[in-house]
């Protein structure tokens, strides 16, 4: 039975792109950090208080952010008026580096630092938990290693209007659609791998400033999710309607195949 024909979702390729089940005695291995000490780094006293709070909500220890927060609300410069003089210092120092002067955006917006430090850590120890060290979750997975032996032999091509060579979008599709456990069968499969994808890209990025992208053959295994929602067609209106809020989600209806997509989800003669 082919992916075309077939209403089911793979349970291989499911098994396959998953992460692994928490081990909660391995997310000790996380220590609780210090608190950093003070630092003169801009000269401007107040700066280099709200530098050094900032790195104790980095830490993202629940103690240390609430007692940074409740600090800096006893700073009386408005935080517009600190982020401009945060900038001034970062043009200064880089001789007006626009991405240097970028880092100055949101400065003294300790809680929304504050949030993504809580989120960037919990992600670190569900990694923990999941992989049982930083250096396992970087490690090829069995997806990432299974992509590259389908694709194994097939060369990427450098396109006239694209500056990166690219694999034959058809050729990939075939490869993976000749493996049991790469194929998609339905649209809840897409939709699945993909999320799988980006759980695993938040979830490296979270721990390494050097995770880097996905391997071009798992990326080509992504985009191929992507392109199969525009032919296998909808097991039911909960299934289309799934779909068009993951595209809402995703912000992809710019996207090339998307018109293709939509138009699969309504003539796709679901019940």
């Amino acid at each position: 039975m082919t992916a075309e024909t077939t209403s089911r979702d793979n349970a291989a390729l499911r098994a396959l792109f998953s992460l692994p089940p928490i081990q909660p005695s391995t997310s000790t291995a996380l220590t609780v950090p210090e608190a950093p000490a003070p630092l003169v780094v801009t000269g401007d006293r107040e700066l280099d208080a709200v530098l050094w709070l900032r790195d104790c909500i980095t830490t993202a220890h629940p103690v240390l952010i609430e007692k940074a927060l409740e600090t800096f609300k006893k700073v009386k410069t408005p935080a517009d008026e600190l982020e401009k003089r945060y900038t001034a210092y970062l043009a200064r120092l880089s001789g007006n580096n626009f991405g240097a002067v970028l880092k100055a955006f949101g400065f003294a917006d300790l809680e929304s630092l504050a949030k993504s430090s809580v989120e960037k850590s919990a992600q670190q120890h569900d990694a923990v938990a999941r992989f049982g060290s930083i250096e396992n979750l970087l490690k090829d997975i069995p997806a990432e290693t299974r992509c590259k032996a389908a694709l194994r032999g097939l060369k990427r091509v450098k396109r006239s209007d694209w500056p990166f060579p690219e694999y034959d979008a058809a050729q990939a599709d075939s490869r993976f659609e000749q493996s049991p456990d790469l194929a998609v069968h339905t649209l809840a499969d897409c939709i699945f791998a993909r999320s799988f994808g980006n759980t695993l890209y938040w979830l490296r990025h979270a721990c390494s400033d050097n995770a880097g992208d996905h391997w071009d053959q798992f990326q080509e295994h992504q985009d191929y999710c992507f392109r199969s929602m525009a032919r296998i067609p909808p097991n039911s209106k909960a299934e289309a309607l799934a779909v068009l809020d993951y595209l809402d989600a995703e912000e992809a209806h710019d996207h090339t195949e998307s018109p293709a997509i939509l138009r699969n989800l309504v003539a796709g003669g679901w019940k």
